[in-house]
């Protein structure tokens, strides 16, 4: 259920403004938003609860668990718009990551470093406006944000995947490999960050953001640490979607981590295909190669998906350092326009000295072996 709180409008009418909405990137297209501002302000409470029964083998150790946001994150948020005339408005978005098994948070980062995570027992402080939190100003001219907010590479690789990448089973390997080899503490969101998006268009869209570690100047080698320089351009055009990014993290660390994403969807009517190339490059921890390829068809109220991705690893000199293949089907049927029921089956082979499992905790495998997880999960969007 989508609420507005309102302290300008009465209850009456704010509920007949009550809708339902499906927040599957809630912060990512706020200029949609300010097209429906009224000239009073509003706020709006959406929200994601996703869990699943999973369970993982691997030639080391096996586990079954209830996981949470397998398909989609679950997470709390709130969000509105005010008209401020003359074709401009302010926006605003906080959201919370929230794991739907224990009722805990998820942790932030304050400054895109290794020295900015939480405590090892995330999640106990609590909930943190950790997936997304910025105020901006929309018109004409596109959007500018000031906050916590999701990367070019990151939205790139969300937007040419049929689960948005995803939080669990289904994820691509090509994005869990450049997350987990080289650490990189804003591979999905940025801190302290400025973005500039272009206007709303049928065709184009584009976003640049600058991120600050906020180091001081006396800080050594370390002083740019966790400043982030990003651009992202999208084309759509019929059944076909195009999305370019790149983007580059300084960590004196590796040697900063340049990212590069490259993405296409083409939709044939009976079936979409959705395909990735992903490159992290390092001076120093050698670099990461994924690719992924899926395939979603409609079948009523049940969506049937199928998806290859692939790791590939390189030291510095260029030696092979570990690769992981994934495959990964699922099927999703509606009961709702809010309510899904799951399910999700995955493979993961390693070669290379990799051992990589389909999604980290399921399961323990040697190096070279192989995991296998399946998992029966509920989706409700309010």
């Amino acid at each position: 259920m989508k609420t507005k709180l309102s302290p300008l409008a009465s209850p009456r009418s704010q509920r007949k403004r009550a809708r339902h909405s499906r927040p599957l990137l809630a912060g990512l297209t706020l200029a949609a938003l300010a097209g429906a501002a009224s000239a009073q302000s509003g706020v709006t409470l959406y929200g994601v609860v996703d869990a699943s029964v999973a369970h993982g083998s691997g030639s080391v150790a096996s586990k079954t668990q209830l996981l949470s946001g397998s398909l989609l994150g679950s997470r709390i948020g709130f969000r509105g718009v005010e008209d401020l005339g003359g074709g401009m408005a302010a926006a605003f978005v906080l959201e919370s990551g929230l794991n739907a098994d224990s009722g805990t948070g998820t942790a932030s980062n304050t400054n895109n470093q290794a020295s900015g995570a939480a405590p090892a027992a995330a999640g106990g402080q609590g909930l943190t406006f950790n997936r997304i939190s910025y105020v901006s100003l929309v018109g004409g001219w596109g959007e500018v944000r000031l906050g916590r907010d999701y990367t070019p590479t990151f939205l790139a690789q969300a937007l040419h995947d049929p689960a948005q990448v995803g939080s669990g089973l289904w994820i691509p390997q090509s994005a869990l490999g450049s997350r987990t080899v080289l650490a990189n503490p804003a591979g999905v969101r940025a801190s302290n960050s400025v973005s500039y998006l272009l206007p709303r268009s049928a065709s184009f869209s584009g976003q640049l953001m600058y991120a600050m570690g906020e180091n001081a100047s006396n800080a050594g080698a370390t002083r740019n640490d966790g400043s982030l320089v990003g651009l992202r351009l999208g084309y759509a055009s019929g059944a076909l979607d195009l999305g370019l990014a790149t983007e580059t993290i300084k960590l004196a660390s590796v040697g900063d981590i340049k990212e590069t994403v490259l993405g296409v969807n083409y939709n044939f009517g009976m079936a979409k295909l959705w395909a990735q190339v992903l490159r992290d490059t390092t001076k120093l921890a050698g670099k990461t190669n994924g690719h992924s390829l899926a395939v979603t068809v409609p079948m009523g109220a049940t969506e049937l998906r199928a998806a290859w991705s692939r790791s590939k690893q390189t030291n510095a000199a260029g030696a092979a350092t570990g690769t992981t293949d994934k495959l990964a089907f699922a099927a999703i049927h509606s009961l709702s326009k809010r309510t899904s029921v799951y399910t999700t089956l995955a493979r993961s082979s390693n070669k290379n000295g990799a051992a990589g499992v389909p999604f980290p905790g399921v399961a323990v495998t040697t190096a070279n072996g192989r995991a296998n997880v399946y998992e029966f999960g509920v989706r409700h969007v309010f």
